[in-house]
């Protein structure tokens, strides 16, 4: 009974390592080094130096290791550096962000402001404008309306002078004309007709004047005089028609002085008022000026502003991309040395592994491998 049940033992014992051994076979290396020991075995390699191969194998995995952790964690480190670099860098731009931003928000408002300023002021100059053209076009009116009285006067004038000129050139005796002259004098009744004929039309015209008519009312009134001078050839009533004449014309120049004297003054008034006008005009246009030399300055501080900012913004953009970049270099560093780290572990281990069952299952080893030699497997033929 004992027996048997060494012989179960002995059989499990043995089919595990044939279970481990077939477990090493499925990896690259443990095929190899498996195929490469049978080989060993069978030339009869001595098996210290079969042992020192795997000792050597498991060192040199172990100083790739080394190396390989020396050389990650270096280049872990710039990783660590560079990308501080640069997220320093997006930090300092998102400062320069904040700082154009500020900036922006306090030109904006003053800029607004001014362009406010400059609507009120013009629309300031567009009612000072109106009224300046509204004073200058009453002041035409007025020039306007004293050029037509100067003519309605000058006509006037005239009319008088005419019919004076045909009394003193008719007259036979012209010291009648002279005031105070008490001789007899002789006349043509056609001077009579001629005068009021001229009077009766001058009357006529000067009725359908504006400034005007009631000299024209006295005209017709002397019209009707010299027809009856003509019809009594009275003397006297000659004289008083001259006399009128002459007292017309001096009433129709003091009228002529005092509009004459009116027009000055308002000319005057007129240019004391414009002079004034044209003052607030010019301060007004000054500060429209300087209002658009500030809004003008303040635009172009906004747009450098604006530029800048979107200058900063694309270079943070490219600096984001660059971090990111170089974030996903490290990333895929450490992925893959972690891939290198996993692998040579299990090579290792694999040897490892083999220098264990070496050491403890060398019996077992050699039957699993005269079990292949005897399958045929083309891998240990010699």
């Amino acid at each position: 009974m004992k027996s048997i049940i060494i012989l179960v033992l002995v059989a499990t014992a043995f089919a595990t390592n044939l279970a481990a051994f077939e477990k090493l076979e499925k990896s690259k290396l443990g095929k190899t080094l498996l195929n490469t020991i049978a080989i060993q075995m069978q030339t009869g390699e001595p098996l210290e130096r079969i042992f020192q191969t795997l000792y050597d194998l498991e060192d040199r995995y172990q100083n790739d290791q080394r190396e390989d952790d020396a050389e990650n964690k270096a280049f872990q480190g710039v990783c660590d550096a560079d990308l501080a670099g640069l997220n320093q860098e997006l930090a300092n731009l998102e400062q320069r962000d904040t700082e154009l931003q500020a900036t922006l928000d306090q030109l904006q408002p003053v800029h607004d402001q001014k362009v406010g300023q400059r609507v009120a002021k013009l629309a300031e100059k567009a009612l000072l404008q109106k009224v300046i053209d509204e004073t200058t076009a009453k002041r035409q009116e007025e020039n306007d309306d004293f050029e037509a009285q100067r003519e309605e006067f000058t006509f006037v004038s005239g009319v008088l002078a005419e019919a004076r000129r045909l009394f003193t050139d008719n007259l036979q005796a012209p010291a009648f004309l002279q005031k105070g002259a008490s001789e007899a004098v002789h006349y043509t009744p056609q001077v009579f007709a001629q005068v009021a004929s001229h009077l009766n039309a001058a009357a006529h015209k000067a009725g359908q004047m504006k400034h005007v008519r009631t000299f024209g009312k006295a005209i017709k009134l002397m019209a009707q005089l010299a027809v009856k001078s003509q019809q009594y050839a009275n003397q006297e009533l000659t004289g008083r028609i001259i006399q009128l004449i002459d007292d017309l014309q001096n009433q129709l120049q003091q009228a002529f002085d005092l509009a004459r004297k009116t027009e000055d003054s308002r000319r005057q008034a007129f240019e004391a008022y414009n002079t004034l006008l044209n003052r607030d005009m010019n301060k007004l246009n000054s500060a429209i000026a300087n209002l658009e030399a500030e809004i003008q300055s303040l635009a172009d501080q906004l747009a450098a502003t604006h530029s800048s900012q979107d200058d900063n913004t694309a270079r943070h953009e490219a600096k984001t991309q660059q971090r990111d970049d170089r974030r996903a270099e490290c990333q895929q560093a450490a992925y893959e040395y972690q891939q290198r780290r996993s692998a040579r572990d299990g090579d290792r281990q694999t040897v490892s592994d083999l220098i264990g069952h070496l050491n403890t299952n060398m019996r077992d080893l050699k039957e699993y491998i005269a079990m292949r030699v005897a399958a045929g497997d083309s891998d240990l033929s010699q």
